[in-house]
């Protein structure tokens, strides 16, 4: 599978950001086997987001929870939803919203690679609100935002850019620079999240999303072969060709073995 680097970025952004507690609502209603619409209008009809107003329901599901959960080769909702009811800790659970939300606004996870990470590198206390407004004129000028924004757009991207992280435990209230690493439980649900979805090993190796981590290949190798003292894979490195061996044959079983 052909690993892909999305560079066009768009507003989507504000249609919510961290989303933590609409989100766990929403994988709690969450059918397989329902239409996004019926979804939707079941979601609207029952309350299920109480505190939000009709329009603001069919917003969130629509353009939030479906951009980030749904479309994919597994069905994440259910996953997701699985581990909590195993009792996986919040702040893994956090992670994984963190990974899907970026994958879904790479405008978010860009900054998060491209300025966040190298400014906790440099030892930087805090975020400026200056930064992520850097950042989005800098992606007018090369391309990767193809439409002029005005400067209210990047104002509000701006501040859901800093809520996110906010959100997400990369930085405090204040914009102080947490420290921020994965969670073992989160990057094994990566690596098999990623092999069932049908990337190689060496695929999963060098994948973009571990940048969101702070983690380089040497990196994803270190975390990797600590995993594999858990048992759910073996793991070979020749220091250029990665071989895993797979003990769990689905990530349903990769749930009910490893997320316990």
């Amino acid at each position: 599978m052909e690993i892909t680097d999305q560079k066009i970025y768009n507003s989507n952004l504000l249609k919510g950001t961290g989303l933590i507690q609409e989100t766990l609502a929403l994988l709690e209603a969450y059918k397989p086997d329902e239409s996004s619409l019926a979804f939707q209008k079941r979601v609207v009809s029952t309350g299920i987001l109480s505190k939000s107003t009709d329009n603001r329901v069919v917003d969130i599901v629509r353009n939030v929870f479906t951009d980030r959960y749904l479309g994919y080769e597994i069905e994440v909702p259910v996953f997701i939803k699985r581990m909590r009811d195993n009792y996986v800790s919040i702040d893994v659970i956090t992670q994984l919203f963190f990974l899907y939300t970026c994958r879904a606004n790479p405008i978010l996870g860009d900054f998060v690679k491209e300025v966040y990470y190298p400014l906790k590198s440099k030892s930087f206390a805090k975020l400026k609100s200056t930064d992520p407004k850097d950042f989005i004129r800098e992606a007018l000028s090369d391309g990767r935002i193809p439409n002029s924004w005005s400067e209210s757009t990047i104002n509000k991207v701006s501040e859901h850019i800093i809520a996110s992280l906010i959100d997400f435990k990369l930085i405090e209230k204040d914009k102080t620079i947490l420290p921020y690493r994965v969670i073992d439980l989160a990057a094994n649900y990566l690596l098999h999240e990623l092999h069932f979805r049908g990337f190689s090993d060496n695929e999963i190796w060098k994948h973009t999303d571990w940048e969101l981590f702070g983690l380089d290949p040497n990196g994803v190798i270190e975390i990797m072969q600590r995993l594999s003292f858990y048992g759910s894979f073996i793991f070979q490195f020749s220091g250029e060709i990665l071989k895993l061996s797979w003990k769990n044959l689905s990530m349903e079983e990769f749930i009910s073995n490893e997320c316990r």
